[in-house]
């Protein structure tokens, strides 16, 4: 990994949502299903990008990770019509993945997950 400029202001957002994801269920007095949804989501995308930072060759899994975490979200702490959004996004990011892999996606855009 080649240390930028780029790559240091990727980590401390990482960084940042993950300490705001562990924030948000630290600093909430009666914890609820919305809270441990957000922090869950926000820990582990702040975390899958980390990991995409330091290894550019697992950007495809770790959309795909990102797309499953957000239906698992959807589909067991959210409620209507929250859980909708949750999953249309999921799918979406778990079909770019897909795509990606199989390297069906324009040019254009499988740039972004084929370089080194």
């Amino acid at each position: 990994m080649k240390i930028t400029m780029r790559s240091i202001i990727l980590l401390a957002f990482s960084a940042l949502l993950i300490v705001l994801g562990l924030w948000n269920y630290a600093s909430a007095k009666p914890v609820t299903l919305d809270i441990i949804a957000s922090s869950v989501v926000l820990v582990v995308v702040g975390w899958t990008l980390a990991m995409s930072i330091f290894e550019p060759n697992w950007i495809k899994a770790a959309i795909f990770v990102d797309g499953l975490v957000f239906l698992g979200v959807a589909l067991s702490l959210l409620v209507s019509p929250y859980n909708y959004i949750f999953l249309l996004f999921g799918v979406i990011l778990i079909v770019v993945a897909v795509l990606a892999y199989m390297k069906k996606l324009p040019d254009n855009l499988l740039r972004f997950f084929y370089r080194s």
